[in-house]
């Protein structure tokens, strides 16, 4: 199962200067929002995990990686292979600092392995888990485009 959406968000900066920084730290930037975790920039490459809560699984992860890159008031990210793991994301966007915000528009990619029913059962489980899983990450994301996190999202 996929689930691809487009999310768009502002950040707060007190000034040019600092929001001209916090663009070239995506580690800090992405890290005021509440569904990412574990954000580490090495040289070019952004790691971490988008988290959603789910009932009876609590808080699932969703690791991914991204290349970063920044030229002047702009920044890049672009989805690196997520590989074979069972639940992972992809990352990928603009964005630009806009005076003292930085406004970003990206596209994040979910991907879940649930593994074949091989009777009615197990398929009727598989479709349920597959629409529980729909429904969350969909409030989840919707949740980043809403900017919904304390008041850091314009």
């Amino acid at each position: 199962m996929e689930l691809e959406r487009d999310v768009a968000f502002c950040l707060a900066a007190a000034d040019p200067a600092a929001a001209q920084a916090l663009l070239e730290r995506p580690q800090e930037a992405l890290g005021r929002l509440a569904v990412f975790r574990d954000l580490e920039l090495s040289g070019d490459e952004l790691r971490g995990a988008l988290v959603a809560p789910f009932a009876l699984l609590g808080e699932v992860r969703f690791p991914f990686r991204a290349r970063f890159s920044t030229r002047n008031d702009v920044a890049e990210l672009e989805a690196l292979d997520p590989g074979a793991d069972d639940l992972a994301a992809e990352l990928s966007g603009q964005a630009r600092r806009e005076g003292s915000r930085v406004c970003y528009r990206a596209r994040v990619r979910l991907q879940v392995r649930l593994p074949e029913g091989e009777k009615w059962g197990g398929r009727a489980f598989r479709k349920m888990a597959e629409a529980a899983f729909a429904r969350t990450l969909e409030r989840t994301l919707a949740d980043v485009n809403r900017g919904a996190h304390g008041g850091l999202l314009d």
